[in-house]
Formats: structure tokens, C-alpha cells, sequence
């Protein structure tokens, strides 16, 4: 099973047709898809997890102490480089309000729960292990909630998908995200001072590559499901993001009218 799965990205992640085609053919499609995308997304959040584990065994007050620091030591590049923050006046109102914000957060730590049943330390390393856990359920919700509607405007322009065919086939868009597993630990590497911000740009860089080889794949995928063209199959795949994008500016634009004519009546 392992074997057919490497042989099966290595074909999509090349776009040969032919793996597409067997993929979309198969009575295991939807299984083999279900079972890529809970396994890559557990990849993706192993690092991340990992860190969680060892985060678990720290009290919160040290997590917040470090994070301050870490905050601190941002704003202290950042200040080396804007010239509106070379006015001392203005450095030394920005460390009061950021000490300021940092004890509050330490106080409201410190507030303990009426009724524990478990040690802290317990308590948190179960909460990171059930949303490592989670993730593919995450992942498995947006992918056939998006899927659903690819397929509704892939019916629209003459494709013949099933179900189970459009889905089993999307699934391929999971494969590149496998580079997720590096980008979580370059976002560990992250934390080195001086080195940090190199490490993030670089993650930055392998998940742009990985989303946009996912969105290519997507589109080879709804072609070779629907019997369709490329160009079809990329106006399927683009439209309900545009939909959304369009129902967002349309909601947003109605908000600000909202709060426009509600302040104008209040005057």
C-alpha cells in the first residue's frame, strides 16, 4: 500500500496523465484519497506538535516570558531600520505599553480554574495531541466543502464527474503540501536569533511553491475527472473562490454602508 501511494504522488506531482487517469478509474479513488490527505496532513503538523509536546512542560509564565522576549528582540530590528522609531520619547512609550500589555497577559495566566482534574502540564500536552490529531479532520472538511462546489460549476460546463470520482481526484491537490512537514520545522528554526527571519522567509517561500503546485494539481485533476479541457477544468476550479471573494466585498461594502448611514442618524 505504502508503495502504491509513493508511485502514485510521484505521478501527480509530474503531472502524468496517465496516473490521473488510473487514479480516477480506480474503485479505491475516494479510500486512497482519504487516506493522502490524513496522512499528509498529520505530516504537516508534526513539527508543530512536537513543539506543543515540549511547550506542554513549561509553565505559562516562562512560554510568556519568552514570547515578550521574542517580541522585544522584532521590534528592536524593526526599530534599527523605521526612522520614526529613532525618537527615544517614542522607544520608551512603546516599552512601557508592550511591559504593560505582557503583565496583563501574566496576570490573567495566573488565574487558576476552579475544578482541575488533571495536572497543568497533562492538561496542555492532551490539548496539543487532540488538535495534532484533528488537523486532517480540518483539512478533509475544507477539501470536500470546496470540492462540492468545483463540481456544481464543473456540471455547469459539461462535466460528467460523480461524486466520488471529483473527490477521489481533488484529493491529489494534498500531495505537494507534503513540503509542510519542512516548513514546520524551518518555522522552528525560526526561533534562532539573528538566523530567524532567513528561516521564515524560506518557509514562506517552500508553502507558496507547495500552494501553487496543489492549485495545478487540482485543475489537472478535475480534467482528467470531469473529461474536460484544461481551460474548463481551471474556470471550474477558480469560480467559487471568486464567488466568495465577490460575496466578501459585497458583505463588506454593506457593513460600511451600515455603519455610514448609522452614524450619519445618530448626529
Amino acid at each position: 500500500m505504502i508503495s502504491e501511494l509513493v508511485a502514485l504522488a510521484r505521478g501527480v506531482l509530474t503531472f502524468d496523465s496517465a496516473t490521473f487517469a488510473a487514479h480516477v478509474a480506480s474503485r479505491d479513488t475516494l479510500k486512497r484519497g482519504l487516506l493522502l490527505i490524513g496522512v499528509i496532513a498529520l505530516l504537516a503538523g508534526l513539527f508543530p506538535f512536537l513543539a506543543g509536546i515540549v511547550g506542554s512542560f513549561r509553565s505559562p509564565e516562562a512560554e510568556i516570558a519568552e514570547a515578550q522576549r521574542q517580541f522585544e528582540q522584532q521590534m528592536q530590528q524593526q526599530m534599527q531600520f523605521n526612522p520614526g522609531w529613532q525618537d527615544p520619547q517614542v522607544r520608551r512609550m512603546f516599552q512601557e505599553i508592550s511591559s504593560q500589555v505582557f503583565a496583563m497577559i501574566q496576570d490573567i495566566v495566573q488565574l487558576r480554574p476552579n475544578v482541575s482534574f488533571l495536572p497543568h502540564w497533562l492538561d496542555r500536552l492532551l490539548q496539543v495531541f487532540g488538535v495534532w490529531l484533528s488537523t486532517p479532520l480540518v483539512w478533509l472538511g475544507a477539501w470536500a466543502w470546496y470540492a462540492l462546489w468545483v463540481m456544481l460549476f464543473a456540471k455547469l460546463l459539461g462535466g460528467g464527474a460523480t461524486l466520488e470520482r471529483m473527490l477521489g481526484a481533488t484529493s491529489l491537490f494534498v500531495v505537494p503540501h507534503v513540503l509542510n512537514l519542512l516548513t514546520g520545522l524551518l518555522a522552528l528554526m525560526g526561533r534562532i536569533p539573528m538566523a530567524g527571519a532567513c528561516f521564515g522567509a524560506l518557509s514562506a517561500l517552500i508553502g507558496l511553491i507547495a500552494g501553487v503546485w496543489g492549485v495545478a494539481i487540482y485543475v489537472k485533476a478535475t480534467a482528467a475527472a470531469n473529461e474536460f479541457s484544461i481551460g474548463k477544468a481551471t474556470l471550474a476550479t477558480i469560480l467559487p473562490a471568486l464567488l466568495f471573494l465577490l460575496l466578501a466585498i459585497v458583505v463588506a461594502i454593506a457593513v460600511v454602508i451600515g455603519i455610514v448611514v448609522a452614524a450619519g442618524g445618530s448626529r
